[in-house]
């Protein structure tokens, strides 16, 4: 019975950790990795793009999909992503020599899904509050400039976000993986044309506004 408390509880120390003490999360990882705590993490986050996805549809004056199968979309896009990128960086990180276990890179990997569920959520935020028949309007509640205002607040959030989790991806290479400064510059160099490349699919087939993994 107090199983699915333990896995929730160990799912909220990752996020937690990764909040408050990233380093110290993140060499605990590399000691004893929890690809069940990082999962169940993942998971929420798939079901938090699922409901966006689901609540977006139906705004859009397109027809609403079922929430089935916009979970349904969340858990493929959320967890495909996720396990390609977790193994890309694995790969990457073993050829420049690094000897961690792909479990602690997809633990490791999963933490930095912390800002990109705080990202989803000051999305849906923005949604509610300033997209057409919101609850307010950007040009009454901060003068004439109020549209630029909303959107160069929301561009400087989502680059926080986007920071926080390059940061992520640092310690991911450095503290798990095991690499030095000299060969996740070699790292970043590699992974950076992927990103890039999944970055401009995704604009390109409207998955997402602001760019984000």
């Amino acid at each position: 019975m107090n199983r699915p408390r333990t896995i929730l509880r160990e799912t909220w120390q990752l996020v937690a950790g990764v909040t408050r003490r990233p380093v110290e999360t993140y060499e605990r990882i590399a000691q004893s990795p929890s690809p069940r705590r990082a999962l169940v993490f993942i998971g929420l986050v798939a079901l938090a793009a699922g409901l966006f996805y689901a609540a977006g549809m139906a705004g859009s004056g397109k027809p609403a999909e079922t929430l089935g199968g916009s979970l349904l979309w969340g858990l493929v896009g959320v967890f495909g992503v996720y396990g390609a990128a977790s193994a890309v960086i694995w790969r990457v990180a073993r050829l420049l020599g690094s000897r961690a276990a792909f479990e602690v890179i997809l633990t490791a990997w999963a933490g930095s899904y912390v800002p990109t569920l705080i990202w989803f959520g000051g999305l849906a935020l923005f949604h509610v509050l300033f997209v057409p028949s919101g609850f307010l309007d950007p040009a009454s509640a901060f003068g004439v400039a109020g549209p630029v205002v909303v959107q160069v607040a929301f561009l400087a959030f989502s680059l926080a976000a986007f920071l926080w989790k390059t940061l992520l991806l640092y310690l991911t290479l450095r503290v798990a993986g095991g690499l030095d400064f000299r060969r996740i510059v070699a790292a970043a160099a590699i992974l950076a044309p992927v990103a890039i490349g999944y970055w401009v699919l995704g604009l390109h087939f409207g998955w997402f506004k602001v760019p984000l993994i």
